[in-house]
């Protein structure tokens, strides 16, 4: 037998009944039983009766116990009518004193079961009788087999009277339970009932506080209820509102693209208000179920402030750029302007220069070399402008060759050496022959090298500096690293910064407009590569370039026609 479902209240109530009734009754079998066989002599068929009631009740209280409590009930209920029927047979049909039992089965029927089961059993007891009658009259009922002599009908009367007794005490019993049950489900229902309301009055202060514009929508997308942030957002009564469509605050509502699912994620759109005019809203969606269908929840934040710092952002910007581009194209014709005389003043300083060294002028050639120096760092500094002034622009060109890295760097090292002697620092190159030529922008990679080995020199005072030169997969790697100065993490930040140093005493101290290695930066995202940096206080700093690396064989075999092979291929 499978085991039954958990019991609910309902059926723990019947089964408490159900088990006080069979302990009951087979207290009363028992007596019975032991009362028929000493005070009576065990006279009649009756009196075996009671053995098989006893062992079924038995039988229905370990029934009971495994929770089939409907099986159970149906079980006493037939018990007792066919113990009824039994009595009534052997003992007087209508007339025995057995048959008055019957008014327990109803009245069990009754204690246990709905009304169906009470009427069943109504009409049970009613069947039960006609028969009886039906045999009474025709004489065929057997005759009785119990004499009837006062302690017989005594016991009789008093098993019914006990059971009558028992049912009825149950009976009221139970009425005071369901009484107490409807007492305790008013008290209940009631405190239901204030949480309830004090529930929506929390929900109706939390929509009335709400900043947002809420509107809740059915299923046809009529408006069920909006709150307070809408009616002021739109200028509308709520009584203007509710059953009306939302198309009308929404006029694009069903027919925008994001009004297609269920659920629609944050998106700008726009209210119509009172007057006509619209306000912008970011809106989301969410479904929700309702009494009537599906249903959606619109919050909606106004965004008219934002919009209206977007657009003052957006000119911002495209006077900043015009601002910029206008600076970058003054900053450029300016450079040209001013490295005409330029070339012009240090042309005339060497000139003159070699004319004091063939007079013997030493006076005069100091003089004149400081010239020359001067001119060549101002030089420098407007050739600096005007490349950060062309990249700003947008102006800076690639120009792609191919040459040998060895010679480049030994160009390199030619400018940078006087430098480097200045302040009394060594060099050290490593540059493995094997990296050989290069198809890349000559010009900037020789300005990236120069820039970086310019500071190294400038910031280091009679140290090492090494140059190394690596073949990557793919890529060349210039690294650079000294043993001066070096820097704190919050110069290393903004380092890259046009016409940023590490702070004033440095400018003051060592000098610089800070345009080396922003261009150098710039240089080196153009040509597809990429700069990294490491310093410690006091102990020096590490640059490293990384660029494509592009070999000259591979690229002009590419160019040739899938056809040709090299003459050592051809046989």
């Amino acid at each position: 037998m499978s085991s039954p479902p958990p019991l609910d209240e309902d059926r723990q109530r019947v089964a408490r009944l159900l088990r006080l009734i069979l302990v009951s009754g087979l207290v009363i079998c028992a007596l019975g039983g032991l009362v028929h066989v000493l005070a009576l002599d065990a006279a009649g068929l009756i009196v075996f009766i009671y053995p098989p009631v006893f062992l079924a009740f038995v039988a229905l209280l370990l029934l009971l116990a495994r929770g089939h409590v409907r099986a159970v009930g149906v079980g006493l209920l037939l018990l007792v009518w066919a113990a009824v029927v039994v009595s009534a047979l052997s003992d007087g049909g209508l007339r025995g004193p057995a048959i008055s039992g019957l008014i327990l089965v109803v009245v069990g029927a009754t204690l246990l079961f709905s009304r169906r089961i009470v009427l069943l059993a109504l009409a049970l007891c009613f069947a039960t009788l006609v028969v009886l009658l039906a045999l009474d009259l025709g004489g065929l009922l057997p005759a009785p087999s119990t004499p009837d002599t006062p302690g017989q009908a005594f016991l009789a009367r008093a098993i019914h009277l006990i059971g009558a007794g028992m049912f009825l005490v149950l009976a009221v019993r139970n009425l005071q339970e369901a009484r107490q049950r409807a007492h305790a489900g008013e008290g209940r229902a009631e405190q239901l009932l204030r949480e309830a309301t004090s529930a929506r009055h929390y929900a109706d202060n939390v929509l009335a506080s709400m900043a947002e514009s809420l509107v809740v929508i059915d299923g046809a997308g009529a408006i069920e209820t909006v709150n307070k942030a809408t009616l002021e957002l739109l200028g509308y009564e709520a009584a203007a509102l509710i059953g009306r469509p939302y198309t009308l605050l929404l006029p694009d509502f069903g027919t925008h693209p994001a009004d297609r699912g269920a659920q629609q994620e944050a998106s700008e759109r726009a209210y119509h208000h009172r007057d006509g005019h619209t306000v912008p809203i970011l809106l989301t969606r969410s479904p929700l179920q309702g009494e009537r269908g599906a249903g959606s929840v619109c919050v909606a934040s106004d965004i008219t402030r934002l919009k209206a710092a977007e657009h003052e952002l957006r000119e911002a910007k495209k006077a900043a750029e015009e601002a910029s581009l206008a600076k970058s194209r003054f900053l450029a014709n300016m450079s040209h302007e001013l490295r005409t005389p330029l070339n012009a003043v240090i042309g005339y300083a060497e000139m003159l220069l070699e004319e004091a060294g063939e007079r013997g002028l030493d006076g005069s050639a100091d003089e004149l070399r400081k010239i020359q120096f001067a001119g060549k760092n101002l030089l420098g500094l407007i050739s600096d402008i005007l490349d950060l002034s062309k990249i700003e622009a947008g102006r800076m060109d690639i120009h792609m060759e191919t040459f040998d890295v060895a010679d480049m760097i030994e160009t390199v090292l030619g400018t940078v050496r006087p430098m480097l002697d200045r302040n009394g620092n060594q060099i050290v190159v490593t540059c493995p022959s094997s990296i050989g030529f290069i198809h890349a922008d000559l010009t900037k990679i020789r300005q990236i090298l120069l820039n970086l080995l310019s500071n190294a020199a400038k910031f280091t005072d009679r140290g090492v500096i090494q140059l190394t030169v690596a073949r990557l997969v793919g890529r060349v790697q210039f690294t650079v690293t000294d043993d001066g100065i070096g820097m704190t993490q919050a110069q290393v930040a903004q380092l890259f910064q046009a016409f940023s140093q590490g702070d004033t005493s440095t400018a003051r101290r060592f000098g610089g407009t800070g345009l080396g290695l922003a261009i150098t930066r710039a240089f080196t995202d153009m040509l597809g590569g990429s700069i990294d940096v490491q310093s410690r206080l006091g102990a020096g700093s590490t640059f490293t370039v990384r660029l494509p690396f592009v070999d000259p064989l591979e690229l002009s075999m590419s160019k040739r026609p899938s056809s040709f092979k090299p003459a050592r291929d051809r046989r």
